[in-house]
């Protein structure tokens, strides 16, 4: 060996004893084990401990295979602490994760009833801006067309009404406001079209009503009879149906 490089050999023993004394810590990362370290996570999230939890799931992710049961888990918990901690923009992002790319767990369903849940928060204001409305209305759907016989399903179905009432109630306010300005034939648009996309919301028959006085108002005759017939025929036991359309063609 030339002697410019025994000066280094000494050198390099030492560090090799080093590493041995200190059992080779310096370049090794300590392990855990997951399945506590989610256990852990868990009991800081039932707790309402959020932060520590959303630590706890992002860990889990990270040491576990992706093919591991408990990560689709963790991160349908990890979205429920971002949820809880009210970033309902980022909760909505991975939950949708968990249902894009864990789509055969039994977590899927409830995850995309959670994406739609996030933008169903986020829709402060119908009136205005109906885009996070549409969304969530949107997510709740897939859900019903993915997993039709899934619980989270029926979750969902109700969370539809309650969103497609939303919006028609923000169509027939916009009929009202015409109605009341005697602009008859653009309150009639607004009560035709909130029939025509919402027919499962309770302000249907109030819809008709208002048709049926719209169209009194204007001098349409055939389209109030025939808009009366239904309302005779589906909701005849309410007060203001009779009022309005009496028992038949001879009662107006």
């Amino acid at each position: 060996m030339p002697s410019r490089w025994l000066r280094f050999v000494p050198g390099v023993g030492l560090l090799v004893l080093a590493a041995c004394h200190h059992g080779g810590r310096v370049a090794v990362r300590p392990q855990i084990d997951p399945s506590a370290a989610y256990t852990t996570a868990m009991r800081d999230f039932r707790h309402g401990k959020w932060g520590k939890a959303q630590s706890g799931f992002q860990r889990v992710q990270f040491e576990m295979s992706a093919r591991d049961t408990l990560v689709p888990r963790a991160r349908f918990y990890l979205a429920e602490t971002y949820a809880s901690l009210g970033e309902m923009v980022t909760a909505a992002r991975e939950f949708r994760r968990v249902a894009d790319d864990y789509p055969a767990d039994s977590l899927a369903p409830y995850a995309l009833l959670r994406v739609g849940d996030q933008y169903a928060r986020l829709w402060k204001r119908p009136e205005l801006d109906p885009s996070n409305g549409e969304t969530a209305l949107a997510s709740y759907q897939e859900l019903l067309g993915r997993y039709p016989d899934s619980h989270a399903s029926q979750l969902a179905e109700a969370r539809v009404r309650e969103i497609q009432n939303s919006f028609a109630r923000k169509d027939y306010q916009n009929g009202l406001w015409y109605m009341k300005r005697g602009a008859y034939d653009s309150a009639i648009l607004y009560f035709s079209g909130m029939i025509a996309k919402y027919p499962s919301s309770e302000l249907v028959p109030d819809a008709f009503i208002r048709l049926v006085q719209s169209y009194r108002a204007i001098g349409y005759h055939e389209e109030l009879e025939e808009k009366c017939a239904h309302l005779r025929q589906y909701f005849g036991s309410r007060a203001d149906v009779r009022r309005e359309c009496g028992n038949g063609p001879a009662g107006r």
